[in-house]
């Protein structure tokens, strides 16, 4: 997909003349440089991954996350912070590389000293055991360990707010400190969210990045429902994470044709979009990019390739996203995250697309094929559902698809060598299968690779803990990675 300056978009919105900011964070006008005020508190939520070689291979880890809460260090309520949808789901492996707006209190927040964060929330934790150096989850293998509502806090905790202080955390979840792993058999044999320090916070923005002053982090990768478009914003109502409206500057950048379908795709409210933004320290998100899915609301479900196939028309994925459709909807609440979905393609479907959002592509068999063999595992692949049962007791979901998208991947490895001007990671979770260093490119035009940990490419080192977000290709090509992020742990 060939990415153009916004302007293309927004002279087609201005079209439509669709004028509506709702939900868009008002952010503070008055009194915002000091004085007694009460202050403001903005959270994004993120996750640390395993530190490579992991010893299992995750494929989802989801949660669902109620409230959170800070409490004074002098006593009385806790202060509730409002979260961007009364319930919260997220799959964090999309979290390893990729933050995500949790929610936000403009200048209602009391002054003072804060002792304890604490986070009410659920989680599901999808796995599977693998061979080493052959790709795919082991025949069998996948499987689910689900723990109840709990409420953790995080760990070595202290906030001081002053009058009208605009203040950021980014609540961090460890897979290290919160799942245990049989190293033997590659199980997941428990989820702790109390465990010390499986849940930490640091404060935004983060010490070093790409990030522009006045931004506090990136709001990457939000997929769902057009709910309003007009040439000043856009607002994206996901399935699980509420909605996000985002300003439009002569900076973003957006494309003027659908990925489904490669036909020309105009802003309007009903269609399914990806957005790329960054969190402001007002509370408002900028865009950074659109990318236009469908011309209208449509069954969509993104996952992680499991399996190695042999088949030419089924594979099988774990669920990591989904947007279903305004009307009609085939999912509903037959899906969930971390759901496992056996796929079929069917008779008339699409030659496969790729959603490059303007980085650079490898040739590769992926796209314009038909055949699911040359789908592999730990690829993150969009399906357009035609049809769709749900979970039923042991009896995995099971969907028949007529588009198939690949989409970016998010995983974690080490460096084995800096960008020259490709930089090579290793250790990655076993059923990729892969036992040696492998290429990840970077984008160095417009969009570019954005960094988080790292102010640019030269500050990479051999043995950093690092997290991308990229387009996998396949170990048999090189590079094998094409990264829209990457983030060092």
């Amino acid at each position: 997909m060939n990415s153009k300056l916004w302007v293309v978009l927004v002279a087609l919105a201005a079209i439509l003349a669709l004028s509506s900011c709702s939900g868009l964070p008002q952010p503070c006008t008055v009194n915002c440089g000091g004085g007694t005020g009460d202050a403001s508190l903005i959270l994004t939520l993120a996750a640390v991954p395993f530190t490579p070689p992991p010893a299992t291979s995750i494929l989802s880890f989801a949660v669902v996350i109620n409230s959170v809460s800070l409490t004074p260090s002098s006593g009385g309520g806790d202060i509730n912070i409002p979260l961007n949808a009364s319930t919260y789901g997220v799959d964090l492996t999309r979290l390893q590389s990729d933050s995500s707006f949790l929610g936000q209190s403009i200048n209602s927040i009391p002054v003072g000293t804060y002792s304890k964060l604490s986070v009410n929330l659920s989680a599901v934790v999808t796995y599977c055991a693998a061979t080493i150096s052959a790709a795919g989850c082991n025949t069998g293998s996948v499987a689910k360990l689900s723990k109840s509502f709990a409420t953790p806090t995080a760990s070595n905790f202290s906030l001081s707010l002053s009058g009208n202080e605009q203040a950021a955390l980014r609540i961090l979840i460890n897979f290290n400190n919160g799942i245990t792993v049989n190293a033997n058999t590659q199980a997941v044999t428990d989820v702790d969210l109390t465990a010390t320090s499986a849940l930490t916070t640091i404060n935004l923005p983060p010490a070093a990045s790409t990030l522009s002053t006045g931004q506090l982090d990136y709001v990457d990768d939000v997929t769902g429902v057009v709910t309003a478009a007009s040439s000043d914003s856009v607002t994206i109502q996901t399935a699980t994470r509420g909605s996000i409206t985002s300003l439009i500057t002569s900076s973003s950048i957006g494309s003027p044709n659908c990925v489904i379908g490669n036909q020309l795709c105009t802003p309007k409210v009903g269609q399914v979009a990806s957005i790329d933004a960054t969190l402001n320290s007002d509370g408002t998100t900028t865009l950074l990019q659109f990318d236009p899915l469908t011309t209208t609301s449509e069954d969509l479900v993104e996952g992680i390739v499991t399996t190695l196939n042999t088949s030419s028309t089924q594979f099988q994925i774990v669920t990591n996203d989904y947007v279903p459709a305004n009307s009609g909807s085939g999912l509903g609440s037959n899906l969930s995250l971390g759901d496992v979905v056996n796929v079929t393609l069917s008779n008339s479907v699409l030659p496969f697309v790729i959603d490059t959002k303007g980085l650079p592509v490898v040739n590769s068999v992926f796209g314009g094929s038909t055949s699911a063999t040359d789908i592999l595992p730990g690829q993150t692949v969009l399906l357009h559902v035609t049809d769709f049962t749900g979970v039923s007791g042991n009896k995995p979901a099971s969907a028949t698809v007529d588009a198939l998208v690949l989409r970016f991947t998010r995983v974690a490895g080490s460096v084995s060598a800096p960008p020259a001007p490709n930089f090579s990671i290793q250790s990655l979770p076993p059923f990729f299968g892969i036992s040696s260093p492998i290429q990840v490119q970077l984008g160095t035009g417009s969009p570019s690779t954005v960094l988080d940990g790292y102010t640019d490419t030269g500050s990479f080192a051999v043995g950093d803990n690092v997290a991308i977000r990229a387009l996998y290709f396949g170990s048999s090509v090189a590079p094998s990675f094409t990264a829209a992020k990457v983030r060092k742990n």
